[in-house]
Order: structure tokens, then C-alpha cells, then sequence
């Protein structure tokens, strides 16, 4: 037998299909002893809804699609969390898909959202995506769409993200007070909207406080594992910084193998700032000073926005959403 219909739940007790489509939604007019029967022949035969039925007759499937480059290890998980959190409290499910951070399994992914009927989409864009041309089709047809973290601020789409530029200056700004005069930064593929911009907010800030650019200093990884790479390799250097900025906390987790490696004294040898979402940091010995940026925080707003945009878009304001930061002094530098 195929999948189980309404049809032949009635044909087995008995009754037209509109009552058991009624006995299944709990209908008043329907006894309780026809309800409990009916449920009880659905339940053995394992009958569940056609989704798709019930989507084209509510217009509505109440479900959300999340696209996302990776699930990593820290920022991520906190921001589906919060995600998943708001979902749920607001009646809608979440679909997830990930788009290995390729721009043609991205446009993949999009096209099996627009299969899923969903509602609207929340995505963190791939590293090779730098158009949002391909999310047209959703604009055309009032499915919102939010870019969350790793933006394109093409001024259409809705975004959630913090300032990253400002941020990578805080952090520059704190180790350049404190009088660290070779300040080296280490960021992800230098193709991330969020990667050219802490970049940016690093150099100004060195600029600001006449500080030397080194080309050496600037170092871009895709993983943690060539982030201990290329540091350890910085670090033997006949020229090593005294300071390290560092954009994320994967990289983080791989920049402290080379300075566990080298057993290298921190802040006396080297000090270190990272952007983190304020786990890692406190598990490094010592504690690593970093810019708070919380990916829970992050989810849920990005979660309400969206759902806002779907369900009441003429009382949403603020397409653009900037969330704050802040520094969290530790052991560090």
C-alpha cells in the first residue's frame, strides 16, 4: 500500500472523508467516540497530513529555511540555537540546509527551499557569493528573505549583523593603547564581505595610531589548522609581532596551537584580542580578551525580523539591523 489518505481512512470505518478530516482537527460537531475510532485507525495504518495539501489550502506552509555556509564549532550552533528558540515560540519550523560554502550548491539549497513552500529564508551567504541576484524570485514573490552575519548590504534585503568594521577597531584600538607596537591580524577567506571589512577596521586603525602595516602580518586562513600553520610560521619569524588580532574564534582555536606548541608566555611574549562569542576565550589559558559577539543574540533577532516581514511586513521599520558589541577585558594583553 502507498501513503495512507484520508480516503482510505473513511473507506476502512465507514464514514465520508469530510468526517474524518474533521475528526482529525478535533471538530466539535464530530463525536468523541467517531474521533477516538478514526484516530485510532490513522494512528495503526500510520497516516500522517499531505503537507503540500495543507499548504496550498492555508497559503501558509509555517515553515522557515536557514541556509548556512557551515555548522562550525562555535559561532554557528549558538546562532541556530537561538534560531531553532524563536521558531518554535513564534509557531514555525525550521528547515535546515548548508551550502558548503559554495555559491552553486547555495542557489541548490534555494531552489529546494522554493520546492518546500517555506515561508521565508534566513541565510548566511557562502564565501563565493558576492550578488544577491539570485534571490529575485523569492522578492517577486513576497517571501522575505534575511542575510544574517556574513551580508551583502545591497540595500533590499532585510540583514541582521553587527558593525564589523567598528568592532575590528575596538579591538586594534585596545592593543594599540596599550602599547603593542607589531600588531598582526589573522582572517578568514579574504573573498567574506565580514573578512574585507575587519581587515579594513584593522588597517585604519593601525593607520590612526601610526603604526606600522606589515605585508607579513596580514594573514589569511580558511581553517584552524592553517591558522596554526602560518602562525607558528610568524611567530619563528626573525621579525614576530607582539600582538595578534584575530577575527574569529576558529581561527582563535588554531592560532593557540602554535602558541601552546611553541610554549609561548602570553601577554609577556605575545598578546592576543579576538571577535568571539564568549565561550572559547575562557577555556584558553590564559583567558583571551575578546569583542563579545553573540551568536544566540544574533539568531533571535534575525529569527524575529523575518517573522516579522511574514506575517506583519507594514509594521517593520528597520530593514537593517546593527547589533551592539562589546569588550570583555581578560588575561590576554
Amino acid at each position: 500500500m502507498g501513503r495512507i489518505t484520508i480516503r482510505d481512512i473513511a473507506k476502512l470505518v465507514g464514514v465520508n472523508p469530510s468526517t474524518v478530516s474533521r475528526a482529525l482537527k478535533d471538530h466539535p460537531d464530530i463525536s468523541l467516540d467517531m474521533k477516538t475510532k478514526i484516530q485510532q485507525v490513522a494512528e495503526e495504518l500510520g497516516y500522517y497530513p499531505n503537507f503540500q495539501a495543507v499548504h496550498f489550502r492555508n497559503k501558509q506552509s509555517k515553515l522557515i529555511a536557514l541556509v548556512l555556509p557551515e555548522v562550525g564549532r562555535f559561532f554557528m550552533p549558538d546562532m541556530l540555537s537561538g534560531m531553532e528558540e524563536i521558531a518554535k515560540k513564534r509557531g514555525y519550523t525550521l528547515l535546515i540546509f548548508q551550502s558548503n560554502d559554495l555559491l552553486d550548491r547555495e542557489k541548490e539549497c534555494l531552489s529546494l527551499c522554493r520546492s518546500f513552500g517555506v515561508d521565508g529564508i534566513l541565510i548566511s551567504l557562502s564565501r563565493e557569493t558576492n550578488t544577491t541576484e539570485h534571490f529575485d524570485l523569492f522578492s517577486k514573490n513576497d517571501i522575505p528573505v534575511v542575510i544574517v552575519d556574513k551580508v551583502i548590504k545591497d540595500g533590499t534585503l532585510a540583514t541582521v549583523s553587527i558593525n564589523d568594521y567598528n568592532t575590528a577597531c575596538t579591538a586594534v584600538r585596545h592593543l594599540a593603547k596599550r602599547n603593542y607596537k607589531k600588531i598582526a591580524g589573522v582572517f578568514a577567506n579574504e573573498n567574506l564581505s565580514i573578512t574585507k571589512q575587519r581587515k579594513a577596521g584593522y588597517l585604519a586603525t593601525l593607520e590612526q595610531f601610526n603604526l606600522p602595516i606589515i605585508a607579513a602580518y596580514c594573514l589569511h586562513v580558511d581553517t584552524p589548522k592553517e591558522a596554526k600553520n602560518q602562525v607558528l610560521k610568524l611567530l619563528q619569524s626573525n621579525n614576530p609581532p607582539d600582538a595578534l588580532f584575530c577575527m574569529t574564534d576558529e581561527i582563535l582555536s588554531g592560532i593557540m596551537e602554535a602558541v601552546y606548541e611553541l610554549a609561548i608566555q602570553i601577554p609577556k611574549d605575545l598578546a592576543i584580542i579576538t571577535i568571539s562569542n564568549g565561550y572559547l576565550p575562557f577555556y584558553c589559558q590564559p583567558k583571551i580578551t575578546h569583542i563579545k559577539h553573540g551568536g544566540h543574540l544574533i539568531g533571535t533577532a534575525a529569527t524575529n525580523l523575518l517573522v516579522d516581514l511574514i506575517e506583519v511586513p507594514k509594521q517593520v521599520s528597520q530593514l537593517h539591523v546593527v547589533l551592539e558589541t562589546f569588550l570583555v577585558e581578560l588575561d590576554s594583553c
